[in-house]
């Protein structure tokens, strides 16, 4: 078992027993993580911050490196309907 803990405008820390996307941790949480276009790496507004923890994310797929360039988004910085906790991550909603 696992945590993705949340920080910011919403705070929470959810426990996973299995890999799970940032967006559904968030969702099992209950907190509110805008995602318009369902998570399927359309729309970018389900940008997170990565504070801790990178390395236990999926690798990024050329889908959502295309968004997170078209946002200009920082070297932290993932889609939550992407990036994949496999351990502890903290990730800060802005």
């Amino acid at each position: 078992m696992f945590k993705v803990s949340f920080k910011g405008k919403q705070i929470g820390e959810i426990t996973l027993e299995r890999e799970a996307s940032i967006l559904a941790a968030a969702a099992k949480g209950e907190l509110a993580l805008t995602h318009r276009c369902g998570g399927h790496a359309r729309c970018g507004t389900c940008l997170v911050s990565v504070e801790a923890g990178a390395e236990h994310l999926t690798p990024m797929g050329a889908a959502e490196a295309r968004i997170l360039k078209v946002l200009k988004a920082g070297p932290d910085q993932r889609l939550s309907c992407q990036a994949w906790a496999q351990g502890d991550v903290t990730c800060r909603i802005d």
